[in-house]
Formats: C-alpha cells, structure tokens, sequence
C-alpha cells in the first residue's frame, strides 16, 4: 500500500492494518499453528514490538498530515512570491546610492536594470557626482550627504549642488587641505600641511584656507620662520601689503618690522595706539601727539577720531559760530548759533561780552549791539576740552568808532615810534599829526567776508608821500598792504614810484625801510601788485576819496572813487587767500595830515 493511501485510512483503521501487515510478515509471531517459535528475549518475539509499531505508526500518520500542511504553506508561499516585485532606483554616478526621484518596480523573478540599486539605497543627494553620497564625509559626519572631492574625509564646505550639505573642508580640491591638518598650528582650523609637518601654510593659495606659521610649505624641514614687513615712516609698525617672510635667525631688510598693522605707513602718527586717550588698539592719526585722533584723517584706512583740530595740541573741541559774518541797525537784533565739534562730545557754551546777550549760557543767544561787536563763544565738553570761534555783527548804520575813551584801536610803528593821531567826529575820523616812519592804526574787528566803506584824504599840500590801508591782519609780521604814493622819488636805495602798491607782508627777519619803500619784493614783502595793474596815478592834495573793499575769504577787491569827480580813480581785485581774514586799519609813511574816516561795515 503507498503512503498515499495510508494517508486516506483512519487513524484506527492505519493502526489496525498496520498489525495486521506485521503479523502476517513476521514467523515469530505465527508459526502456523497459532505460536510463536522465538526466544522470549528475541526483540522480534517481543510483546512491545507490536506497542511500539503502533506508535510509529501513528506517528507516521501525524507526519502525513504535518506535511499535508507543509505542502499546503508551501503552495501558499509559491503564490505570494509569484505575484509580488521590488524597488529599484537609477545610480547614475555609480556609488553605490540611487537617485529617489528615479525608481522603478521591478517584478519578481526579474534580475533589476544595470546601474541601480535597491530602493534602500536611494539617498543621494547629487547622483551626477561620485564624490558625493551619505557617508562619503565620514569624518565630519558618517550620515550626512556630503561631497568629498579630495577623499580626505572631509566635506566641502561650498557644495556645488544645494542639496548636499557642506562640511568642513575649506578647500575641498586638495587632500592636504582640511580641519586638523596643521595640527601643531591649530588642531581645528581649516589648514593646508602640503609638507606633513604639522605646520599650515602662512600663504596658502585658496583665499579660504587659513593661514598657518610655515614659511615652506614644500619642504618638512623648513616651517619657523616670522613675518617682517616693512616700515616706510618710521613708526615701530609695518604696511600689511608689504611684508616679507624671514626664517628664524636671519636677518630681516633694512626698515622692516615684525608687524603688519599700519594703517597708514606714509604718516608717522598714525598707527595703533597713537590716539592713546581716546581707544589704545585702533589706528588713528595724531599729527599733534595729544592723545586725540583727527576726526577728518586724511585716507579711509585710518579710523576717525574725535580731535577737531589735530594741528593744534591745545585744540581738542571745536566750536564754530554760524554764520560767521551778521549785521542789524542800530538798536535792532541778530540771532547768533554755534556748532562743537570733538571731545566726547557733551557740550555746555559760553558767550562773550554777554551785557547784550539774552542768554549767554546757550548754543544760539540772540545779541543786540549797540556798535560793531565781536562775540566770542567757547564749548566746552565732559572732559574739560574748549574750543572757541568768533562772529562780528556789523552795525550798518552807524560808524566805527576809531578813538577816544572806549576805542580800542591801536597805532602801531614798524621802524619807530608810530605817528601821533588827533581824532574828530565824535572818535569817527582820525588824522596824523606828524611826518613819521611807517605806522598803521588798526582797530581790534576782525573782519571775514565783510564789506568795508570810508573815505581817506590828505588835508595839506606840504609832503607827496604814501597814504593806504592794511586789511587781513594776522599780527605786526602778517597782513596785506596797500601803499599810495603821491609821485615819484628815489629813495632809500630805490624808486618809489607813484600810484598805488598791493603787498603781502610776512616778516621772517626785522624790518628795514626798503620794506615799505620800495615797490620790489624783500625778505619780509611779496609784490602782489604794482601801479601798472592798479593805478600810475597819485593822490592829490586836500582830495577826499571814498574806498570800497569787498573782503572775502579767496580775494579783495578794491575801489578808488574821487568823490569831486565821482570818477573812479582804481579797481582791481587782489587774487590771494592767504590771509582768510584779519583786522582792517589805515596806513600811512612820511605824511603828516593823513585822515581818515568815517568807516563802516556789512556782511557780504
């Protein structure tokens, strides 16, 4: 009977049949005659052998049946398999990682496309590139999607492709580029080690790298060595774009230093700490060393400082009255304002004479003079620092008065003792009343884009010598100068030619007479105009003119009318700023009865 049918029959019935088939095969069991011929210890005599076949038979049957169920799991497994596939995604740049958004299912028992990889490999973030796939930067991060180009381990830090992230690699064209690379220099900076000596590159090729102490990058013997720069003006620091590297224990050039932070190594004040009062580590300029930096350096590398004035060391605040010329009328009013500038820059103002002034405590005092006043105003900030300025305001319908008690005008001789004056029209007009050597009457106003008005005249026929003004004067030894001469006369050693002479006057040795006689430059006087650009002709006698000088900051310019003809005698302008503004007077040299006045003035 096959197994098969086995399988069919009961579990009784297998068992009943199984004894039968053993009882009928085995002569110990029947000998014909209903016994048995075998010994009793003989396992086929056995009385368990039919027992134990029994069993195994109904063990058999169990496994028949396990195996029906085998069969039936297997059949069910076939099915499962046949009717099922897999993923697969396109590795084009054969990493090993598969593109995600390039995938196909594949059905099962089919061998998947060339060039693709599972469905769990499909995380590359750049599938154009094979230096570029999660892991592929495994030192900075064994997960990440990186690109790692020079294989150092190390991702680059500007990815080309925006969905890789970027690592730490500064330059990730070289393998001997990376974080940690100069170890002895820095164990973390982005370094290049091309000699593997520990030390970076001080001049490393990609502007990204940063700069290590190896002066030979090339060679693993040769890395200590220091930078010299050098240092055109002398101030202990050297130019950053001018250096040089020198190995330890040679000698550097000539003017080189060990340092490269001059901001500026064409000025000798200004390096880092030269404005020690107001930061010690920026690089300012200081021209007059007092510890403050000039707030308007001459080039953009040097920081600005709060030094208004870094010409003058007793200058740190500046204050500047607005405008700098003002006018009213008698009685009336001006509005007076001032600007600081410098120090820290918290100011308190101070207004000087205050007897007409509102407020002579504020920035912007309103002042009612009574004749042509000069106010002075000082700032002064949190630090002590002062700075002053000064505004004229012009009474334009009264005159100056030139002399008597309250007059501050002043006489003052060149050569000598300065010629006496008499003074009339209530202290207005003035004459001399010698003939003596050079002098100039000048009253304290000084005068910036003024307007000037008077009159001068010679009240005798009995000298033809020279009669004028000074305007724009700084001092006795700086000022401009105009000198009339009646006619001509060789004197002192040269022609004194008639008509008028413009002269710049800035002494540098003392005075002689040539100074104010000759009309040729000396050590002391420039020549800035003769009679032939003025005028040839000379004053006369007991002839009143009246002058006009419109005195601005860059020029003068000067008229000469003759008040009996009304015909103007000069006009010329003066082309020189050398002297911005300054103090007016007359002048006069060997000429008795020279008046002058009433003078006025205005703002131009």
């Amino acid at each position: 009977m096959t197994n098969t049918a086995i399988r069919r029959l009961g579990l009784s019935q297998a068992l009943t049949l199984t004894l039968l088939l053993s009882a009928c095969g085995d002569p110990c069991l029947d000998d014909g005659l209903g016994r048995g011929n075998c010994n009793e210890d003989d396992s086929i005599g056995s009385a368990d052998t039919g027992t134990e076949t029994a069993e195994a038979g109904t063990n058999d049957a169990e496994a028949g049946t396990n195996e029906t169920e085998a069969g039936t799991n297997d059949a069910e497994a076939g099915t499962t398999e046949t009717g099922g596939g897999e993923i697969y995604c396109v590795d084009g740049d054969d990493d090993g990682f598969g593109d995600p958004d390039d995938c196909e299912e594949v059905p099962a028992g089919e061998d998947p496309p060339a060039g693709s990889v599972p469905e769990s490999q499909a995380n590359d973030c750049d599938d154009d590139d094979p230096n570029t796939f999660p892991g592929a930067a495994e030192l900075d991060d064994p997960d990440a999607c990186m690109t790692d180009a020079d294989d150092d381990g190390y991702g680059d830090d500007m990815p080309s492709n925006p969905n890789a992230e970027a690592g730490t690699d500064c330059n990730d064209a070289s393998v001997t580029t990376f974080p940690g690379a100069a170890e002895l220099d820095d164990p973390d900076a982005c370094m290049q080690d091309d000699d593997d000596d520990g030390y970076g590159d001080s001049t490393p090729p990609n502007a990204s790298t940063a700069p290590g102490s190896d002066c030979n990058d090339d060679d693993p013997v040769v890395f200590n060595c220091s930078l010299w720069c050098l240092d055109a003006d002398s101030d202990g620091f050297g130019d950053p774009d001018n250096c040089i590297e020198v190995l330890m224990g040679e000698d550097p050039p000539e003017n080189y230093v060990e340092d490269d932070n001059d901001c500026a190594d064409d000025y000798a004040n200004a390096f880092p700490g030269a404005a020690e009062l107001e930061d010690p580590d920026a690089c300012m300029l200081d021209d007059d060393m007092d510890g403050w930096g000039d707030t308007d350096p001459p080039i953009d590398a040097i920081v600005p400082g709060n030094d208004c004035d870094d010409a003058d060391m007793s200058r740190v605040v500046c204050a500047d009255a607005i405008p700098a010329c003002a006018e009213t009328t008698l009685g009336g009013s001006a509005d007076l304002m001032a600007v600081a500038t410098g120090g820290d820059g918290n100011y308190s103002f101070s207004w000087e004479p205050p007897e007409t002034l509102d407020d002579p405590a504020i920035a912007g005092p309103q002042a009612t003079p009574l004749e042509i006043t000069t106010y002075t105003v000082t700032a002064t900030d949190g630090l002590g620092n002062m700075g002053s300025d000064e505004v004229t305001i012009h009474i334009t319908d009264k005159a100056w008065v030139l002399g008597g008690d309250d007059a501050e005008c002043e006489a003052v001789g060149f050569l000598g003792a300065p010629a006496e004056h008499t003074f009339s029209q209530n202290g207005t007009q003035t004459c001399t009343t010698t003939n003596s050597d050079p002098t100039a009457f000048v009253c304290p106003t000084v005068h910036e884009s003024a307007r000037i008005t008077g009159t001068m005249v010679v009240n005798t026929a009995a000298d033809d010598d020279i009669v004028g003004f000074v305007w724009g004067w700084q001092n006795e030894d700086q000022f401009y100068l105009l000198s009339w001469k009646q006619s001509y006369q060789n004197w002192f050693g040269c022609d004194g030619n008639e008509g008028i002479t413009i002269k710049r006057v800035d002494r540098s040795v003392p005075y002689t007479t040539p100074d104010f006689a000759c009309d040729t430059d000396t050590a002391n006087v420039s020549v800035l105009m003769g009679p032939a650009e003025t005028t040839t002709d000379g004053w006369l006698d007991n002839r009143e003119y009246a002058v006009e000088i419109l005195y601005s900051t860059t020029q003068t310019e000067i008229t000469i009318t003759d008040t009996t003809t009304n015909l103007d005698v000069a006009s010329f302008t003066v082309e020189d700023g050398t002297y911005p503004n300054g103090k007016f007077g007359t002048y006069d040299f060997s000429q008795e009865q020279a008046c002058n006045g009433p003078w006025q003035s205005s703002c131009l």
